[in-house]
């Protein structure tokens, strides 16, 4: 039995676009799932293998039952993956992507089942948390090393991130989107460089729904597909200025232009969800523009509401937590940053009647 991605028993999360008969789950922990009754369930799943080399494939993940069964590597442009092959049974079956957006993609092109479809049993959380980031939120790097490690998508492992385990500890649904070396005023930039780089920012991606899908497709700037923004979150975690504070590194006057982007940002989030609280949050991977930060969350109560706080985190402890590849935060950093922010949202959430 083939049953097509768009099957109503087929329940697909985060912001997915469809094209060229499928639904691309592109940004972080998108996934789709279904229940099934029988011995065996496979699908049909394309990548771009963009960019070639092995170590930047998209990575997915499959589970059963809510268990985590395996990883896979996509290393071909069509990739049939058996999903569940045993007993016959009720088998409930996810497939998440792992790996990033910003490199190879994923698309779910149909499912094949031995056996009979089910609805997806169980209500979904009432709450929805949508996570605004960069590499940190990807879960980059989690599953490497410092020293001596180098980054690939292998390494990622958002299932261990802050932002999936936010998600756990505040019993709520949630919505990735994120893109490592993304800032609101420049990408990540290295020591020499003579200007910010401004070219592909969180504002080019935050309101449409998919625009790095449409970008690799040919779509002109300005004609991407906006996001409808239907299934709005009660709470947007803002968790950017990392990379950008490779570019401001103290200066004033770069200082004052980050803010004015920071401000622009905050702007589209409110713009893109009137009743949304913004919980604004940086830190972990150093903290110079805490003050920035906070003095555009003061600024976005007079220019808009007071739905919106700011949640400082401490510095990683590198001695005593361990970083991962790029001094990235580690496992154990993430577990705290989302003890940290899982408090403060849960309590919004309670404050909200959720």
């Amino acid at each position: 039995m083939i049953v097509n991605y768009n099957d109503p028993f087929v329940r697909i999360c985060g912001r997915t676009l469809e094209r060229s008969g499928c639904v691309y789950l592109d940004y972080t922990c998108s996934f789709a799932e279904f229940e099934f009754e029988g011995s065996r369930a496979a699908a049909t799943i394309l990548s771009d293998l963009c960019p070639a080399e092995e170590q930047y494939r998209a990575w997915i993940g499959i589970f059963i039952d809510g268990v985590l069964d395996r990883k896979l590597r996509l290393d071909q442009k069509e990739n049939v993956v058996t999903l569940y092959e045993g007993e016959c049974r009720k088998v409930r079956v996810c497939i998440m992507k792992l790996s990033e957006a910003a490199f190879a993609k994923c698309g779910l092109k149909c499912i094949e089942i031995d056996g009979r479809m089910n609805a997806v049993s169980g209500a979904q959380p009432e709450r929805l948390i949508e996570f605004v980031g960069d590499s940190i939120t990807c879960g980059y790097g989690i599953d490497g090393k410092y020293e001596g490690g180098t980054f690939s998508t292998e390494t990622e492992n958002p299932l261990k991130g802050y932002a999936f385990l936010t998600a756990g500890k505040c019993r709520s649904r949630f919505r990735f989107v994120s893109w490592s070396g993304m800032g609101v005023m420049t990408a990540y930039v290295d020591e020499t460089a003579e200007k910010p780089l401004d070219d592909w920012l969180f504002k080019d991606i935050f309101p449409y729904t998919d625009s790095p899908l449409e970008r690799s497709m040919g779509v002109e700037r300005g004609k991407y597909t906006p996001y409808d923004g239907k299934d709005q979150p009660q709470v947007v975690v803002f968790a950017d200025g990392t990379n950008d504070h490779s570019w401001t590194k103290g200066i004033p006057e770069r200082e004052a232009d980050f803010e004015r982007a920071y401000a622009r940002m905050l702007d589209l989030i409110r713009e893109k969800y009137p009743d949304t609280y913004i919980v604004c949050t940086y830190g972990v991977m150093g903290d110079s523009l805490k003050d920035a930060i906070a003095r555009q969350t003061e600024s976005f109560k007079q220019r808009h509401d007071d739905r919106i706080c700011f949640v400082l985190l401490d510095v990683q402890d590198e001695k005593n937590d361990g970083v991962a590849v790029d001094w990235h935060p580690s496992a154990i950093t993430h577990e705290k940053m989302a003890d940290v922010l899982s408090k403060k949202i849960n309590s919004l959430f309670e404050d909200m009647g959720l």
